[in-house]
């Protein structure tokens, strides 16, 4: 269905797929509910937002895709921006063809003059979509790490923003913790129910671990758990500040927030932030398009 997206995608034109198998299923109540969600999202609503987020911070997240199709000869790797405005309004992707990649380990980086061009159209995009005013701070989300280029291409093409936190965020999968609860004649046992989401632990100054997916007090009732995702063990995310001065507080919370906010799904929350979730599938879809260049799109037409 992605080549149906893709094509839809140019031509301004919504989709939804409704797949068979969950028309089948037996919680007609669910299938209504989500089937409601998505209708009114694209018919251009906006279901929720974030109140706690300061409204003079953006957010941005960075996919990046090998387009197979192309020769060698051309730039092959697709860049992808998935921009957020700070109270969830006026979101847009951003597709692009990097002129000059550099491949590390198997992984794409931007040069400096690409990631000066991709700061660049960030800055304007956001200047164009709070009319004509730029945040006071830009959150740059990706799972690889910011190179020394990307880092600078990145503040010279984001200049006039004041601060500029650049955060890699990837699963830790190697790592399993189990809660302990205090037993009333002073032992510790194990939990009956994963570490609580939104526990963090500060590794360094630049390294944190921030439970996202984990144990939360379920919306019926605050005395009971409620975990997403049965009875396997949670792992962290792994959170590295590669420039930026912002506290992992406000970082860990401002991750937990972007983990609610997949308009197109009524899960209580996404195991990674909207910024990395969503621009790395919008990657995969751009790689399809026929067409790059400076393209930005209303989020609704990949959800």
């Amino acid at each position: 269905h992605d080549f149906v997206k893709a094509y839809c995608v140019t031509r301004g034109i919504c989709t939804q797929f409704l797949r068979e198998e969950t028309l089948n299923s037996a919680q007609d109540i669910r299938i209504r509910w989500w089937l409601a969600l998505s209708f009114y999202v694209k018919a251009k609503r906006t279901p929720w937002i974030l109140e706690s987020f300061d409204r003079d911070t953006a957010f941005l997240g960075l996919g990046f895709k090998f387009d197979k199709n192309a020769s060698r000869s051309e730039q092959i790797i697709l860049g992808c921006s998935h921009i957020y405005s700070s109270d969830g309004l006026g979101l847009r992707y951003q597709l692009s063809k990097l002129e000059d990649s550099i491949i590390r380990n198997r992984n794409p980086f931007m040069s400096t003059k690409d990631a000066r061009r991709t700061g660049e159209s960030v800055r304007q995009l956001f200047y164009e979509s709070t009319g004509g005013r730029l945040p006071h701070r830009v959150v740059i989300h990706k799972r690889t790490p910011f190179s020394e280029d990307e880092r600078d291409g990145l503040l010279e093409g984001l200049s006039g923003i004041e601060n500029v936190d650049m955060i890699e965020v990837n699963i830790e999968n190697s790592m399993k913790y189990v809660s302990i609860k205090s037993l009333p004649n002073g032992t510790f046992d194990a939990d009956g129910y994963p570490v609580k989401r939104g526990t963090a632990v500060v590794l360094d100054s630049h390294r944190a671990l921030i439970w996202v997916h984990g144990s939360a007090p379920a919306a019926s009732n605050p005395r009971f758990n409620y975990y997403l995702g049965g009875n396997r063990i949670p792992a962290p995310l792994a959170v590295i500040r590669h420039h930026g001065t912002t506290a992992f507080p406000t970082l860990a919370r401002e991750i937990l927030g972007l983990s609610k906010m997949n308009w197109n799904s009524f899960d209580l929350y996404t195991k990674l932030p909207a910024t990395i979730d969503s621009s790395n599938r919008i990657a995969q879809i751009g790689a399809l398009l026929e067409r790059f260049g400076s393209l930005s799109y209303d989020y609704r037409l990949f959800i």
